[in-house]
C-alpha cells in the first residue's frame, strides 16, 4: 500500500546551519506513519519500532510549503518512506530516504551488555517529554538522546567544533524499553571507521541499573555517519590530519581506521 502524508514545517525544526535538524525527519517519518495506519485501518506490521534506518540524501530549509512524505507498506512489518518535493517538471527531489523495521509487541526484554574499548560516556536524563503513550521514550526522541551524546563527543575527541558536521546516514537500533526515572541514564559513544571527509560514530544508550538487575545492559544502539561540511560551498569538505588522528583514538575493537 502507498500513502501521501503533506507535513507542516515549523521554526523550530531548524538547527544552527538553518536546515531541518535531522532528528525532526524522524518526527515528519512518524507523522506520516500515524497518519497512514489512521487513513487506511492498517497497522502497517506492528506498532513498536525495532528498526530505523534514515539516509539524509539533501538539506532542507524552511518555507512555508509543506514537505510530502512518501509511505509504503505490504504488512510485514517494513515500511519505506521518502521525503520529496514533485517539481513542476515532473521530477522529484528526494531529501530522505528511511526504513522503518515494526514489530506488534514488545517481546523478551532483549540482554546484551556494552561494548568494551575506549568511548566516552555522558550521564542522560530523561525529560517528560520523551516519553510515549506506553511511558517509555518514544524513537524519536531516543534518536534526540544520541544526538546529544554524539554533539558532546565530537567535543571531547576533537576540540570545539570549528567547522560544522552534517549527518548522512543514521541507523538505530531499539533493543529494550527506557522508561521514565530519576537516575540518568548513558550514552557511550566511540568512532567505527575515520574516512578522508566522514567517519562513523558508534553510540550505545546504556542502563547501568536495570530493574530486572542483571548488570548494565543497551538499551539502544546507533550509528550516525558524520561528514565534514562547508557552509559556504554546501559541499562536504575533508578532514584535517589532525582531526583524523583524534577521532582514530577513539575507533572500536573489530573496526579499523578507512582510507574511503
Amino acid at each position: 500500500m502507498r500513502h501521501v502524508h503533506a507535513c507542516p514545517m515549523r521554526w523550530a525544526d531548524i538547527d544552527q546551519l538553518a536546515h531541518v535538524n535531522n532528528v525532526t525527519y524522524a518526527d515528519y517519518l512518524r507523522e506520516a506513519r500515524i497518519a497512514a495506519a489512521a487513513e487506511t485501518g492498517s497497522s502497517l506490521g506492528g506498532e513498536h519500532v525495532l528498526r530505523l534506518e534514515v539516509d539524509y540524501r539533501a538539506p532542507v530549509v524552511f518555507r512555508p510549503e509543506p514537505l510530502l512524505v512518501e509511505t509504503t507498506w505490504s504488512g510485514d512489518g517494513v515500511v519505506e518512506q521518502e521525503i520529496v518535493d514533485l517539481r513542476e517538471d515532473g521530477g522529484r527531489t528526494v531529501y530522505v530516504r528511511a526504513r522503518t523495521t515494526l514489530a506488534d509487541g514488545s517481546g523478551t526484554l532483549t540482554r546484551v551488555p556494552p561494548s568494551e574499548g575506549r568511548t566516552t560516556s555522558a550521564p542522560t536524563r530523561i525529560r517528560v517529554r520523551d516519553l510515549g503513550p506506553d511511558g517509555v521514550v518514544d524513537p524519536v526522541a531516543m534518536l534526540e538522546l544520541f544526538q546529544e551524546g554524539r554533539v558532546a563527543f565530537i567535543t571531547t575527541a576533537t576540540g570545539p567544533r570549528l567547522h560544522p558536521w552534517v549527518v548522512a546516514r543514521n541507523e538505530t537500533t531499539f533493543l529494550r524499553p527506557a522508561p521514565y526515572r530519576s537516575e540518568p541514564y548513558a550514552v557511550r559513544n566511540g568512532v567505527g571507521r575515520v574516512g578522508r571527509s566522514s567517519y562513523e560514530v558508534r553510540a550505545e544508550l546504556v542502563d547501568e541499573t536495570p530493574a530486572d538487575g542483571g548488570g548494565p545492559v543497551v538499551v539502544a544502539t546507533s550509528r550516525a555517519v558524520m561528514v565534514g561540511f562547508d557552509p559556504a560551498t554546501q559541499r562536504s569538505r575533508e578532514l584535517t590530519d589532525e582531526v583524523r588522528d583524534q577521532l582514530a583514538a577513539y575507533l572500536r575493537p573489530g573496526l579499523s581506521r578507512s582510507g574511503e
